[in-house]
Formats: C-alpha cells, structure tokens, sequence
C-alpha cells in the first residue's frame, strides 16, 4: 500500500511540474465572415445543409468544410479561405489548393462561381468579406430562319475555347484550346433554334470563342455546316448573343 501511495505521489508531482501551456490547445473562433455573390450580400438559407466555406491552411493543405451559418473555431495560424455556393460542383475535396483546377464544364450547362482564395490569420478579429463571382458568361446562339430546311433533324454546335479551366489559387485560367459540343433535335427545319452555352469569361479578344454549326440528317450525316463570322467575347455574369441564319444561302 505505501508503494502504491509513493507511486501516486511521483505522478501528481510530474503532472504539476509541467507547464500549463504543454496541456493548452490555442484556438480562435471566426465569426466575422461577411458573404457576397457578385458584389451583392449573400446568406445560405437555414436548414439547408449547403456547406459553402473551404479552408486550407497556408501551404494550401486542404484542412476543413464549414457552413457559413454558424461560428466555429481553427488552431491558432494562417489561413485561405475560399467560398462557392455550389460547392459540391465546384470544389472537390480533399485537393491541395495549390492543385486546384476547376475545367470548363464539357456540356457548358453549369456556372463556375468562386470567391478568391482570401488569406486569414488568427485571431481572427478582423472582418472577412467573400466575394462570391461568377467566372463564366452565357454564349446563346439563335437562328434568324423563317424559311425551314427539312434536310436535317439535328444541328450540332460546336465552340471552340482557349481557356479550359481556373486555377483556383492565384484567379488565373488555363489557357488551352478545347472545343464544347453539344447536339439538338429540330422539327422545324432550323427555325426557333436556340441554344446556351456556358463558358469561361475571355478576357483578352485573342480568347474570344468561335462557333460551327454542322446539320445533320437522321442518319446523322453532315447535309451543310456553317462556320458563324468572327469571334464572341464572353463576359463574365452577361449574355453574349450570337444571331444568324442556318438556311440562306
């Protein structure tokens, strides 16, 4: 018994010898996130279970996913922040922010919206603002016919792109030619058609897209293509409209 005594009284002295500050964990709560979506203020819905924050630590070494609803706490040092509110589209997860490339969508059916990545240190006592943008524009392509062309029953679009995808990381794009393609069926001989295409914003005109449109019969043979004039800027949130005739010669 005096042994086991003796014993417990080593322990509790090693235990109070040490510093409080080996047994601390050194944390700091971020409250003070402000979210906009294209300049305007944005707030996820309640109840929804959207989780719109990512957070990496400052080598980009992906650390955690949060909603924006509540407050929550980080080990004390640096952070980025980034936001998207179709983060499941977006931003896959575990990635290293660092390797982070959103591509251009194949079928150019989806917006890419993310904020920068916005550096945060601890203590956190700063407000935080995540700008939510939107990179991409809309291409929307629109015959002028009235006079229908029964040869066909398909009209294939084809947009030819320099840019391929955004880096996350430091806002730049992938410069990378690719085309988006896309197919639609007609009844009506080329009248009414219309179609939205999805791509990244330009920028510069020597990023500017080109479009070629092939008809194709029912055995999906080519019967005309068309090669429309010049090139398209896409702007980013804006509509780029591309008007033309499929059936005049």
């Amino acid at each position: 018994m005096k042994q086991l005594i003796f014993g417990a009284g080593i322990l509790l002295s090693i235990l109070s010898s040490c510093s409080s500050d080996d047994f601390k964990y050194e944390s700091s709560t971020v409250k003070l996130l402000d979210f906009q979506l294209n300049d305007v203020p944005w707030n996820l819905n309640v109840g929804i279970s959207t989780r719109p924050l990512f957070v990496y630590k400052d080598n980009g070494e992906y650390f955690a996913n949060y909603s924006s609803l509540y407050p929550f706490s980080l080990d004390d040092g640096k952070y980025k922040f980034v936001a998207s509110d179709y983060p499941a589209e977006m931003i896959p997860s575990p990635t290293n922010l660092n390797d982070l490339i959103v591509p251009q969508p194949a079928l150019a059916n989806q917006h890419v919206n993310l904020s920068d990545a916005m550096p945060y240190a601890s203590p956190f006592d700063q407000p935080l603002t995540l700008n939510i943008l939107t990179r991409t524009g809309i291409l929307r392509l629109k015959s002028l016919d009235v006079n229908a062309d029964r040869s066909y029953t398909t009209i294939k679009a084809t947009i030819s792109v320099k840019r391929s995808g955004y880096k996350v990381s430091d806002g730049t794009y992938i410069k990378e030619d690719m085309f988006v393609t896309r197919s639609k069926a007609t009844t009506s001989g080329g009248i009414n058609y219309a179609e939205d295409f999805i791509l990244f914003q330009t920028g510069d005109p020597v990023n500017n897209v080109r479009i070629k449109i092939e008809c194709l019969d029912q055995n999906q043979q080519v019967v005309k293509t068309k090669e429309i004039e010049g090139t398209f800027a896409i702007e980013a949130n804006k509509v780029t409209n591309a008007d033309f005739y499929l059936n005049a010669l």
